[in-house]
């Protein structure tokens, strides 16, 4: 795909659960998180040598990559809740050119999708 610059290396994630309890401000959901940020980067089962070798972490709803952050660190999550599971820090980039991407133009199927890997 003409989008992708050869040098990045991708994990989308599925954030559809979260950005909803987000949005409806379901704070009793497991899976609330306080913007999309933070849908985006938190709580990933990803291998180490995936997550360590990303570039960006993008958050996609519905099919879509709605967020995207440039990936600055890797920590496993803190918390007892979520053990081995990857926390993503970095800063979003709002003017990506992947913001918008639709999933089914890269992947033939977004069957059980939770992560995805371009050129990983």
């Amino acid at each position: 795909m003409d989008k992708f610059n050869s040098s990045d290396k991708l994990i989308f994630v599925n954030i559809n659960k979260s950005f909803e309890a987000m949005k409806s401000n379901d704070t009793s959901s497991p899976h609330y998180r306080e913007n999309l940020k933070e849908c985006t980067v938190k709580y990933w089962a990803v291998k180490d040598e995936k997550a360590f070798a990303a570039t960006h972490i993008l958050g996609c709803y519905q099919g879509k990559v709605i967020e995207v952050v440039k990936i600055t660190n890797v920590r496993s999550a803190s918390t007892d809740e979520y053990p081995g599971r990857k926390v993503f820090e970095g800063f979003e980039e709002k003017e990506s050119p992947y913001i918008g991407l639709d999933l089914h133009e890269v992947f033939n199927s977004l069957v059980n999708f939770h992560t995805k890997y371009w050129n990983l």
